[in-house]
């Protein structure tokens, strides 16, 4: 880990002589990458942010989702694109997960990226089971898991997503075995347990809203330190006798290409932080379930690096190995 602290630091240091065209910067639309589907939190926070920078600044901004591969497929493209402020990688912690679980994975973090900027941090996930599983609390779905002879499924946006990660965790926490289904994205994961094709999972409360409304899926529990603002009525893992356990939730930042002028990188993140604390960007973030960030790019450098050890950290706990 301390590889990868170092070559961070050093990407976004070096190279302060000033570049011509940055003065000008930009002179035509800015793709946004979206590495999952459209219609799944990253996406939909990412457009949030967006479209109000093309409102503050008048830049126009094209998102581009190319899912798969647990966002391999959208990263390595990000990560070869030229490093000209006109390719930017909207992404969740994935970025640092992949290289965790996956031993072919095609970017390196610290060699690839320059980190920009965090639009949110999230609060917590949301537990949620499809609507007709014979349980309602989170003590009656780990009975029910301890008895059933087949392992309960809970779905994902992929292998080694934080999603998957969080729901391992809670399977290591509360010593049951599920059996995990991962998808192309957290819209056609939740579109599968809506569907009753999955029996649980663990997601941010914002793609939640509507399905439990249409009485699609019912939410249990929550993993942050105090209830979710959308679902206040869904006690914490700790209010469920959950003792412990607390999963703060999912991130969205922005990443661009190594080599990347400091004074582009630097015009991001100040227009991200416009953005993101705006006061309705940052009501939209609340409501699913994230703090507006903004953070500077020094800063975010160094906290994708924390994250990188502390999902090491968690992967070790619940056993979840390279594959």
């Amino acid at each position: 880990m301390h590889a990868m602290r170092w070559v961070v630091s050093c990407t976004l240091l070096a190279g302060f002589a000033p570049f011509a065209y940055a003065q000008d910067y930009p002179t035509k639309p800015i793709r946004v990458v979206v590495p999952f589907e459209a219609g799944g939190t990253v996406d939909a926070l990412g457009r949030v942010v967006c479209n109000q920078i093309t409102r503050q600044s008048g830049v126009r901004i094209v998102i581009d989702n190319k899912p798969g591969a647990n966002s391999m497929i959208g990263t390595v493209e990000v990560a070869k694109a030229a490093p000209d402020g006109y390719t930017v990688l909207n992404v969740s912690p994935s970025i640092v997960l992949n290289p965790l679980v996956n031993k072919n994975v095609a970017y390196d973090v610290g060699r690839d990226f320059v980190p920009i900027t965090a639009i949110g941090i999230g609060a917590g996930y949301l537990l949620v089971v499809r609507q007709d599983l014979p349980v309602n609390s989170v003590k009656e779905l780990i009975a029910l898991a301890k008895k059933s002879e087949k392992s309960l499924t809970y779905g994902t946006p992929g292998i080694g997503n934080a999603l998957h990660v969080a729901s391992e965790s809670f399977a290591h926490k509360v010593a049951v075995t599920l059996l995990h289904v991962p998808y192309k994205g957290s819209a056609s994961a939740l579109a599968a347990i809506a569907a009753g094709q999955v029996d649980l999972m663990m997601l941010s409360p914002a793609t939640v809203v509507p399905f439990v409304q249409a009485g699609k899926v019912r939410p249990i529990g929550f993993t942050g330190t105090s209830r979710s603002q959308e679902f206040p009525n869904v006690p914490t893992m700790q209010e469920a006798g959950i003792d412990d356990f607390v999963i703060k939730g999912t991130w969205v930042g922005w990443f661009v290409p190594a080599g990347t002028s400091p004074k582009i990188v630097s015009r991001l993140a100040d227009e991200v932080s416009r953005a993101v604390n705006t006061p309705q960007v940052a009501a939209s973030l609340a409501a699913g379930g994230f703090d507006a960030d903004g953070r500077t790019p020094s800063e975010f450098a160094r906290f994708v690096t924390a994250e990188s050890q502390r999902f090491a950290d968690v992967l070790k706990s619940a056993h979840i190995e390279l594959h």
